[in-house]
């Protein structure tokens, strides 16, 4: 055989063995949207399944799952059931489990803003009716508040009777997680999961531009994140919020005071996955701009910038890394 015959037989099989690598390796994407956790959640992904819809069905489905468990309101979770049951004692879950452990450490970094425990106060704000509790109700209500009242184990749960549990603040995080975990087990090269704002990127997603809503006019945003793989969450009194008499009540509650927390208006959490951005981003919106930067900083990977308002000025403050990550601000 020829010299340039032995070539161009070279070239043939490296030619084919490209397109067989090609197709073997070819990547599927999708995205598709659902009203789940009282919320719009888009899941986008790139995978080298051939059935992406079916991947995505499944972690429609899986988070479905999870809502059922761990919510507050819905008849039937381990949640409810635990918060309407007149006994102290009570088997939880490996995934209450881990968010109550996560609850306990910002309690304690907090000290005390952050609580688990805060559903009979909760429940007297009524956002939807515009209504302000009656301070001798929350007065009554703060008495059943209390992380420190609680006793959590590795699989058991001791609450005082009239205590409520409510895992707002942290669950959508962790049911994005989770739904994060499974779909990088079933050949999920990249993507993101959107829950009303609460975003986690995962996989080889590239550079993600992210804007953060300005606080003070819901069509502009106040600055502008480039992004790589994280979660990134925000938390701000103009999510769940009526005036009255000029004054701002909002759905985040400080349980000290039993009223919505003054400090900041708005707190941005990156951090690597959304079970710890979804829970600082409140504990951070609790505490004064100082204290929360010193919260952020205290974690490995996490960076934040909260804005607050002095007078009609809205200030940022922001961990170091924030520099790197903010692409503009303020519409610069």
């Amino acid at each position: 055989m020829k010299r340039k015959e032995i070539f161009q037989l070279l070239l043939l099989i490296a030619i084919i063995a490209f397109a067989a690598w090609r197709y073997m390796t070819r990547s599927y994407e999708t995205k598709r949207s659902e009203i789940l956790l009282d919320t719009f959640v888009e899941i986008s992904i790139r995978t080298t399944d051939k059935n992406p819809d079916a991947l995505i069905d499944s972690a429609f489905s899986l988070m479905s799952g999870y809502e059922d468990r761990l919510s507050y309101f819905k008849d039937g979770s381990e949640i409810v059931r635990m918060n309407l049951s007149d006994t102290t004692r009570f088997t939880i879950s490996e995934d209450v489990r881990s968010m109550m452990a996560l609850g306990a450490e910002l309690y304690t970094k907090t000290d005390s803003l952050y609580d688990l425990s805060i559903g009979v106060l909760s429940d007297l704000w009524d956002f939807e009716n515009e209504i302000v509790p009656d301070s001798a109700a929350i007065v009554v209500a703060q008495r059943c508040v209390g992380f420190d009242k609680l006793t959590v184990s590795d699989a058991e749960l001791i609450k005082p009777v009239g205590f409520k549990i409510n895992l707002g603040s942290v669950a959508k995080g962790y049911i994005i997680d989770r739904a994060v975990e499974f779909l990088m087990t079933k050949d999920v090269l990249s993507g993101y999961i959107n829950a009303g704002g609460d975003i986690r990127y995962f996989g080889d997603i590239g550079t993600m531009r992210v804007g953060i809503r300005h606080p003070r006019d819901r069509e502009d945003v106040i600055a502008v994140l480039n992004l790589k793989e994280c979660a990134v969450v925000t938390s701000g009194d103009y999510e769940r919020f009526f005036i009255q008499n000029d004054v701002r009540y909002h759905h985040i509650i400080n349980p000290m005071t039993g009223y919505p927390a003054q400090n900041t208006i708005s707190v941005t959490v990156i951090a690597p996955n959304a079970t710890l951005a979804d829970a600082l981003s409140t504990a951070m919106f609790l505490l004064k701009p100082e204290k929360a930067i010193e919260l952020a900083k205290s974690y490995p990977d996490v960076n934040a910038i909260i804005y607050y308002q002095e007078g009609d000025e809205i200030i940022s403050m922001r961990t170091m890394g924030i520099k790197e990550l903010l692409e503009t601000e303020d519409g610069s």
